[in-house]
């Protein structure tokens, strides 16, 4: 609504009263001015001005009068007036949250169904909405209809004197939520190390699907401190572990020892050989947008569904070559041959939380050293922003910290990986 100015005001110095009386045409103008005034002063507070708890308790309030009015419309107005960069992504990213905290079940839906309304696409969600894509919530007459024969035979409506104001200030107790503790969990087996890096040492495991609290991050943002067995502390990287909770109050970790030293064997100089590796890597490239499944709406980004790293594996010449070995540096470390699906030269894996990967065995199967490639994750918070840009997921530095801030498109993200023959 656009505010008058001054130049938009009646000039009233030119009216005159005549014979004591008021001209009805000017109190006519000044109600009408009254009244825009008062319209245009009712804004609320910005999104800005709100804690994070408070602006996730507004959004799910905003889910739960949709679920109950179905007005889209309404919804979208109201999260309009909240200033948030992608609005559709953080209705998925704060019903997926909800899902993995265990919140109440009709919180969960609502919050589902709304991101289903804004075309916020998510397999976790669809497979949750599955199941229950027919029911829909009660309005507020229906929750307190009675539910004898009689009742729902009667085409007689509800007199209005009986049926009690929306329970619009009922879910007080969601309202201020305690804030949830910044944590990990991981799908499969995770190492534990002595410091944030492949270079420490192996110093536990995480077992699947246990948490463990975050206390601390390196200055990259891709290795956690955990707390560990009590007061015991390791590291755990990124790409290995979901992350749960809040985690824009994790500090970065000052006093970390650096790495071990290691006995690295001499290398053998009986027969010269090229300098550098067997298999140099060439290219680590983020998929785009679309051809990660996902599309614009504007200057919002709707994420595709595939999580997936190829490994292509070239000749000296530059050909796709078939039957090198690739192996997984993370996780379940699996080897994929390439050709073995069928595209030459291509070694397909799917992501977890992320993945590195190099090449062990040559097409006859000798043991061969190779260039390491890392940094394949599926998590904003470990991907450079110069990448994301690259990826088309965000303009600039502004617009890329607010998706990451948003956990956007949190683990559907697709890479190309690409090593070439030395000799």
């Amino acid at each position: 609504m656009t505010t008058q100015t001054l130049s938009d005001q009646p000039d009233t110095s030119s009216i005159s009263c005549r014979r004591g009386s008021i001209d009805p045409f000017l109190v006519l103008i000044y109600l009408l001015a009254a009244l825009i005034l008062a319209a245009c002063g009712g804004r609320g507070a910005p999104a800005g001005a709100m804690s994070p708890a408070e602006r996730d308790a507004t959004i799910r309030q905003i889910a739960l009068d949709y679920g109950r009015d179905r007005d889209l419309a309404k919804a979208q107005a109201a999260l309009g007036r909240l200033n948030l960069a992608n609005p559709t992504q953080f209705v998925v990213t704060l019903a997926e949250q909800a899902m993995s905290e265990g919140r109440p079940a009709d919180e969960v839906l609502a919050l589902a169904r709304l991101a289903e309304a804004l075309g916020g696409r998510s397999p976790k969600l669809q497979a949750y909405l599955a199941p229950t894509a027919t029911p829909v919530l009660p309005t507020a007459t229906e929750a307190l209809a009675p539910s004898s024969p009689t009742a729902v035979a009667s085409a007689t409506p509800i007199p209005p004197t009986a049926t009690p104001a929306p329970p619009t200030a009922a879910p007080t107790a969601t309202a201020t939520p305690t804030p949830a503790k910044p944590r990990v969990v991981a799908d499969n087996e995770a190492n534990l190390r002595g410091g944030p890096g492949t270079n420490y040492p192996i110093v536990g495991k995480l077992a699947p699907g246990k948490e463990a609290e975050i206390i601390g991050r390196n200055s990259n943002g891709d290795w956690w401190r955990i707390a560990w067995d009590g007061a015991g502390q390791a590291w755990v990287a990124g790409l290995v572990v979901r992350v749960l909770g809040p985690i824009d109050t994790v500090t970065v970790v000052k006093d970390i020892p650096p790495p071990p030293p290691t006995n690295t064997p001499a290398a053998p100089t009986a027969t010269p050989t090229p300098a550098g590796p067997d298999f140099r890597l060439v290219e680590v490239r983020i998929w785009g947008v679309e051809e990660n499944g996902g599309f614009y709406d504007g200057p919002s980004v709707h994420c595709g569904e595939k999580r997936e790293l190829h490994v292509k594996v070239l000749d000296a010449a530059g050909h796709p070559l078939n039957g090198v070995t690739v192996k997984a540096a993370l996780g379940a470390q699996e080897e994929v041959v390439t050709g073995s699906k069928g595209v030459p030269g291509d070694a397909e894996f799917v992501l977890g939380g992320g993945q590195e990967v190099y090449i062990i065995r040559d097409v006859d199967g000798r043991q061969v050293t190779s260039d390491y490639a890392k940094g394949m994750s599926t998590n904003p918070h470990g991907i450079p922003i110069p990448v994301l840009i690259s990826g088309g997921y965000c303009r600039d530095e502004a617009s890329c910290i607010a998706f990451i801030n948003q956990n956007g498109c949190y683990g559907h993200y697709s890479w190309t990986v690409t090593f070439r023959r030395n000799r």
